[in-house]
């Protein structure tokens, strides 16, 4: 029951704050065309190179704000649940440095990870093949094709996510003391309601999403502003199940730093 609890205590919490996702609606719009701004620029003159190379900054720095901000604020919410997103996201900027260092740490891990999909059609065949005759029989191919791709989805969806935003989440409070806070993350990472959650986002955002942009009319009575309503209507859907999946992540990892005895560790 308790950890029942838990699990709505994240799921409340995520969805309460309108100025959050007004925020995480709006925020990840502008980073999105900024980004898509920023490689049509041209590089012709000195000043456009300068000016690509600031606007990159702010493109790396302006998610890490938002958010590190965003789990600063959930951490202060599951203690208080007056607490306000204004100093969440100035800890956050304080702490940019430090969320900086994260950011590379763990897109290192993720790129290094991510070739592990490049022996996704030759590490089961190969595997498969030492099974003795029996085992063989009884487990095809294509079997371990998706077990192996369930695992790797499970690897870059879940694992390192878990394992790794505790990180984001103490270095956004305490800046680069909170990258080496092993204590506090062991306590967050054992609690099973982080790691459920989790699970749940990942279905939501990851698997959930580009099925509903798969939807399709059917052709043969779609008309044109049918097709592009549609089109509307699943991007809007797919975009909020997106941010919700994200906000619940966030919403359990400060549940589960509460759970753990992290109380004190407020955004500095």
């Amino acid at each position: 029951m308790a950890r029942w609890n838990s699990l709505k205590d994240a799921v409340v919490l995520a969805l309460k704050n309108w100025r959050l996702w007004l925020l995480q609606f709006v925020g990840n719009v502008a980073i999105f065309l900024a980004f898509v701004g920023w490689l049509q620029i041209k590089e012709a003159h000195w000043w456009q190179l300068v000016f690509s190379l600031l606007l990159a900054a702010l493109l790396v720095s302006t998610p890490l704000v938002l958010h590190g901000g965003t789990l600063n604020y959930f951490e202060s919410a599951h203690q208080d649940r007056s607490a306000r997103l204004l100093p969440a996201f100035r800890s956050a900027v304080k702490h940019l440095a430090a969320l900086v260092v994260w950011f590379l740490v763990v897109h290192f891990l993720w790129h290094v990870a991510t070739h592990l999909e490049a022996y996704s059609t030759s590490f089961p065949g190969y595997l498969r093949s030492e099974f003795p005759a029996w085992l063989r029989r009884m487990i095809s191919e294509p079997a371990l094709d998706n077990t192996y791709s369930f695992l790797l989805w499970l690897l870059l969806f879940v694992v390192l996510p878990g394992l790794f935003l505790p990180f984001a989440m103490f270095a956004a409070g305490r800046g680069f003391r909170g990258l080496i806070a092993l204590r506090d993350w062991r306590r967050t990472v054992a609690n099973p309601v982080y790691w459920i959650a989790l699970v749940v986002a990942a279905v939501i955002g990851v698997y959930c999403t580009p099925k509903i942009m798969d939807w399709k009319l059917d052709p043969k009575t779609a008309t044109l502003s049918a097709e592009k309503t549609s089109l509307a209507f699943r991007l809007l859907f797919a975009y909020l199940l997106a941010i919700f999946s994200w906000l619940l992540a966030c919403s359990a990892l400060g549940r589960a730093s509460l759970s753990s005895g992290q109380a004190g560790s407020q955004p500095t």
